[in-house]
């Protein structure tokens, strides 16, 4: 799979969104452990200004 960086900081820890050749979404951020998520799932937070626009 590729990824192409749409959004954050260059950095390794920063809010970052990807998009992916398969047309998907990838978003890096805080693990928010305030849901329960399913096995092989994980919910993150990110600011919202890294979204604007997509």
């Amino acid at each position: 799979m590729q990824l192409v960086q749409l959004r954050g900081c260059e950095g390794d820890d920063c809010p970052k969104v990807f998009k992916t050749d398969r047309g998907t979404y990838v978003v890096q951020g805080e693990v928010f452990n305030a849901i329960t998520t399913p096995d092989g799932e994980m919910a993150v937070e990110v600011p919202a200004e890294i979204l604007r626009g997509l």
